[in-house]
């Protein structure tokens, strides 16, 4: 154990940068000693068409002696299966033959080809005990064979052999990388839940002053998300916009109640200020090393803007609105006009959607308007999900909209 965490202490990929205290160092180390210096959590890949499998193989490797969890990752394509192992290792792959496309035999031989494949185990699965088959498997780089139907203890007790002498032979350097590997990846996924529910918590603050309601502010966040992934901007912009949409009217809390909750249209110089929430918004944001906040910056600054050049703050036309700002006005605007007010009735779907096309080249950029009608029903569903617990507006409350008086 000396040796290992002499070598762990040097290198562990990001430990020390990731801010781990001695304690939870401690701990880390702890499970690779208590482990008898084994990876305690084994990663078996499973290919087999029959989807029972995919459910049954999972329980039979419970409580394997040594083994704290035995992950399993499971798959029914011989080819996706692959494209999987270019990207990751398992400890162990159980095979079954005869597969639809791409067989176990062929996945074998490819899967060996792979760089750190080599010692790998592979067990395959046959439906027979034919020689020729078995033959051909073993030449394809199999190590062990199963006849279905398989017995449970008897499969038990093969996976856990080979588990054993797969992680008895890979360096223990190796085992801490991916254990540390395996801290970083819960502690991102920690922070990511933290992060989004301090951003929506910040983001109700604009919302506790004003006639909106934390669902609209998830709802705005799921349909933003929604349209840029329709516009086919990659998973890191998507997930970035959905945490940063919320934040397109922070800028509110720096309104004086009198015109915020102002019932009915402003004067001319009080809509001059309500305007401002949007610089105000930018300026509490845009100096942030975050690239997320700087995100919410540029979505409070220009989310009001018109495709048209009659918007503001600084009436940008077309394409030079910022993109994020674009998609965010389009969600922003169909949410509040499908949702009821203290001041109004929520629309119906037909009148706001013969809205948004009218305005369609005019105040939304067309192509977000055409993914938003194309994608109503998502829409629909993500509004039924988050939808607003309120009393419905009387059919005589008076509508008050927003505006300059």
């Amino acid at each position: 154990m000396k040796n290992v965490c002499r070598q762990t202490l040097v290198c562990p990929r990001g430990m020390f940068a990731r801010g781990l205290s001695g304690t939870e160092l401690v701990a880390v180390f702890q499970k690779i000693y208590l482990s008898g210096c084994l990876y305690m959590n084994p990663l078996v890949l499973l290919l087999d068409d029959r989807k029972e499998s995919h459910e049954l193989v999972p329980r039979m490797l419970k409580g394997l002696p040594g083994m704290e969890a035995v992950r399993t990752v499971c798959f029914t394509s011989g080819r996706e299966a692959l494209d999987w192992c270019h990207h990751n290792e398992p400890d162990l792959c159980v095979v079954d033959f005869q597969m639809p496309g791409m067989d176990g035999i062929t996945f074998i031989t490819e899967a060996r080809k792979l760089p750190r494949f080599g010692g790998i185990p592979m067990i395959m699965l046959t439906g027979a005990a034919d020689n020729d088959l078995r033959q051909r498997a073993l030449m394809s780089g199999a190590n062990d064979f199963l006849t279905r139907p398989v017995d449970a203890e008897e499969f038990k007790t093969r996976l856990f052999s080979l588990l054993s002498l797969r992680m008895s032979l890979i360096d223990p350097l190796d085992r801490v990388e991916r254990l540390a590997h395996d801290v970083e990846l819960l502690e991102r996924q920690v922070l990511e839940r933290e992060h989004e529910q301090i951003i929506f918590k910040l983001s109700q603050l604009s919302s506790l002053r004003d006639e909106e309601t934390g669902y609209h502010m998830h709802r705005v966040a799921h349909i933003s998300r929604l349209i840029a992934q329709e516009m086919g901007h990659d998973d890191a912009f998507c997930d970035m916009i959905y945490l940063a949409a919320p934040m397109h009217d922070i800028g509110k809390v720096g309104i004086p109640d009198k015109i915020l909750l102002k019932p009915g249209k402003l004067t001319p110089d009080e809509w001059e200020v309500m305007k401002t929430h949007t610089t105000i918004g930018y300026d509490v944001l845009r100096d942030s090393s975050s690239p997320l906040l700087r995100m919410g910056a540029e979505i409070a600054h220009s989310h009001h803007e018109q495709y048209n050049g009659q918007g503001y703050p600084l009436r940008l036309v077309g394409e030079a609105i910022p993109v994020v700002g674009r998609i965010v006005a389009v969600a922003d605007e169909l949410d509040a006009l499908l949702s009821v007010r203290p001041y109004k009735q929520a629309w119906n779907l037909k009148d706001a959607l013969d809205h948004m096309r009218r305005e369609r080249g005019r105040h939304f950029d067309p192509a977000c308007i055409d993914v938003m009608l194309r994608h109503i029903d998502t829409i629909l569903d993500i509004h039924e999900k988050f939808a607003d617990v309120v009393e419905p507006v009387s059919s005589e409350t008076p509508f008050l909209k927003r505006g300059v008086a």
